[in-house]
C-alpha cells in the first residue's frame, strides 16, 4: 500500500514536469535520480552528509537527554514543571528561522544546527516523557510501596513499561523533525561543507535539478536515521522493561543467584524486613473501633477484632461490602477515620511487623516472567529468593516459571500473586479473595501451602466463600451490613 502511494505521487510528479516543460521549474523524477547518481560517487558529497549528520545527531542527543531529565524533575516536583512550562511553550512557538537568526549572533555557523535541533527536539521529548510518567498505574504503585520494592527495580519493571511507548514515539518523531530543522538552519547559516550549503548554492545558481537531488538525499538520510532510532528502541525495549527472558538476575532458577545492579540498591527497609524478626508475629493484632467513610457514605462502623499469630482469621461478607477496605487499612494503604491498630497489649505496644498481601486484583508486571514477579520484593541470596522457583512449582506453575505474566491464565496469575505474597518478608499476611479463579485441586494445594508456611504469623483472609475459610481452618468473622455501615459479628 505504501509503495503504491509513493509510485502514484512519482507519476503525478512526472506528469507535472511534462506539463510544465521546464526543468528550471520542475525537473522530472528521472533527471533528479540521474543527478543524485552523479553526486553519490563524490567524496565531497559524503563529507557534507557526515558534517550535517554529526551536528544534527548531537543536537538530537542533547535535546533527548535534557527533555528526559526535565520531565523526570517535573514529574517529581510540581514547582519545576511550573518553571519549565514557559520555556517549553517558547521553544514550541518560536519559528525555526527566528531561532536560527538569533543563534547566529551567539554561535559559529558550523554549530548552528546543534542548538536549533536541540530546541526542536527538547519539547517533543519533554512532553511525551512527562505524559508517560504521569500515566501511572496506581494499583502497581501501591503494590510497590507495600512490598518496598527497590527504586531501580521499580523503575525497570513497573515504570518503564508504561513510559517506553511515549519515549519511543517522541524519539521517532523527534528525529524526523531534527533533520527538517537542522537543514533549514544550515540553509540560513550556510556553514561550509554542509548539506544546507549545497541546497543554498543550488538555489543561487538556479540548478533546480541539483536542489531536488540534494533534498531527496536529505529525505533519505532522515528516513534512514529515523528507522535506525526506532530499530534500536525496539531492540532495547525488552531489556529496559525487564521482559521475560531479558531479566537474568531475577530469572535464574538455580540457588544463590548473584545480585545485579538493579538489586545492589535495595532499600534499608527491605534489608531489615528480611531479618528473622520480620518473619514472625509474636503478639496479637487488635483492631479497635475502626471506622471509615467515603464521600459521606460510611463503609466501616466500629469494627473491632483480634488476630493471633498461628491462627487464620477469615472476614466474610458479600462482594463489595467493605472487606477490602478493612484489609487496606491493616496494610497501611488507607487511613481509618477513627479507631486504632494495636500490636500487642494496649499497655505494651509493639511496632507493626512487615505486611504482605495478595491483592484482589493480581497487580503483576505483565511483561515480566512469573519468577521475576515473585522475586520483585525479595533480596538476592536470601532463603526466600532461592525458594521462589520451588514454591511456584508447588503451586503448579513449574512450566510457566519463565513465561510472561501476560500470557498466563487468570488462575495462574492468582497463584503468581499468592507466591509473591508468601515469599515477601512479613509478619502479617493479608489474602483478599486469594483463591478466585482456581479449580478445586489448585485451591486445596494453595490453601495447604498457606497453612504450612504461615504457622507463626498472623493471617487475615477476606472472602465471600466459606470453603476458603474451611480449607485454611480459619476463625470466621462476619462483617454485617447495617444502616450505618459494616460491623463485626462472630461466626
Amino acid at each position: 500500500m505504501a509503495a503504491g502511494a509513493v509510485l502514484f505521487w512519482i507519476i503525478v510528479w512526472q506528469l507535472g514536469s511534462m506539463a510544465l516543460g521546464s526543468p528550471l521549474l520542475l525537473p522530472s523524477p528521472v533527471a533528479v535520480l540521474l543527478r543524485l547518481g552523479e553526486l553519490l560517487p563524490q567524496a565531497v558529497f559524503w563529507e557534507r552528509i557526515g558534517f550535517s549528520l554529526a551536528r544534527i545527531a548531537g543536537g538530537f542527543a542533547l535535546g533527548a537527554l535534557l527533555g528526559t531529565l526535565g520531565a523526570l524533575a517535573a514529574a517529581r516536583w510540581r514547582v519545576v514543571e511550573g518553571l519549565i512550562a514557559p520555556l517549553i511553550s517558547l521553544a514550541k512557538s518560536v519559528p525555526v528561522a527566528s531561532i536560527t537568526v538569533l543563534a547566529l549572533i551567539w554561535l559559529r555557523a558550523a554549530n548552528l544546527a546543534v542548538l536549533v535541533v536541540l530546541l526542536v527536539v527538547l519539547p517533543i521529548v519533554y512532553e511525551n516523557t512527562l505524559a508517560g510518567l504521569r500515566a501511572t498505574d496506581r494499583s502497581l504503585d501501591e503494590m510497590a510501596a507495600l512490598f518496598r520494592i527497590p527504586a531501580p527495580r521499580r523503575l525497570r519493571y513497573l515504570v518503564m513499561p508504561r513510559l517506553f511507548p511515549y519515549l519511543s514515539a517522541a524519539l521517532g518523531a523527534g528525529m524526523g523533525m531534527a533533520w527538517k530543522a537542522g537543514v533549514a538552519a544550515e540553509v540560513i547559516g550556510i556553514p561550509n561543507g554542509s548539506l544546507g550549503e549545497a541546497i543554498y548554492d543550488a538555489k543561487v545558481y538556479f540548478d533546480t535539478t541539483e536542489l531536488f537531488a540534494v533534498t531527496l538525499a536529505v529525505v533519505a538520510v532522515s528516513a534512514a536515521s529515523t528507522a535506525l532510532v526506532r530499530a534500536a528502541l525496539h531492540a532495547v525495549e525488552p531489556i529496559a522493561c525487564g521482559a521475560a527472558g531479558h531479566a537474568p538476575a531475577l530469572e535464574r532458577v538455580d540457588a544463590g543467584a548473584p545480585a545485579s545492579a538493579d538489586d545492589a540498591q535495595a532499600s534499608p527497609q527491605t534489608a531489615a524486613a528480611t531479618s528473622p524478626a520480620a518473619g514472625t508475629a509474636a503478639a496479637p493484632l487488635a483492631l479497635d473501633g475502626i471506622e471509615k467513610s467515603f464521600a459521606g457514605h460510611r463503609v466501616l462502623r466500629d469494627v473491632s477484632l483480634a488476630a493471633r499469630p498461628g491462627e487464620a482469621l477469615c472476614l466474610m461478607a458479600p462482594s463489595g461490602a467493605g472487606k477490602t477496605t478493612l484489609m487496606r487499612i491493616v496494610a497501611g494503604l488507607e487511613h481509618a477515620d477513627a479507631g486504632s491498630l494495636v500490636m500487642g497489649d494496649a499497655c505494651d505496644r509493639e511496632p507493626l511487623p512487615a505486611v504482605s498481601m495478595a491483592f484482589q486484583d493480581d497487580r503483576l508486571a505483565d511483561q515480566a516472567s512469573a519468577l521475576a514477579n515473585a522475586r520483585l520484593p525479595l533480596t538476592p541470596g536470601t532463603a526466600a529468593w532461592d525458594a521462589a522457583p520451588e514454591l511456584l512449582r508447588e503451586l503448579g506453575l513449574g512450566e510457566r516459571l519463565l513465561s510472561p505474566a501476560s500470557t498466563c491464565s487468570g488462575g495462574e496469575r492468582r497463584r503468581i500473586a499468592l507466591a509473591r505474597a508468601l515469599l515477601a518478608p512479613h509478619g502479617i499476611l493479608l489474602l483478599d479473595e486469594p483463591f478466585t479463579g482456581l479449580d478445586a485441586t489448585a485451591r486445596e494445594r494453595a490453601a495447604m501451602l498457606v497453612r504450612s508456611r504461615e504457622r507463626n504469623r498472623i493471617v487475615i483472609i477476606a472472602t465471600h466463600d466459606r470453603v476458603d475459610a474451611e480449607l485454611l481452618g480459619a476463625r470466621v468473622i462476619h462483617l454485617v451490613a447495617g444502616e450505618r455501615g459494616l460491623s463485626c459479628q462472630p461466626d
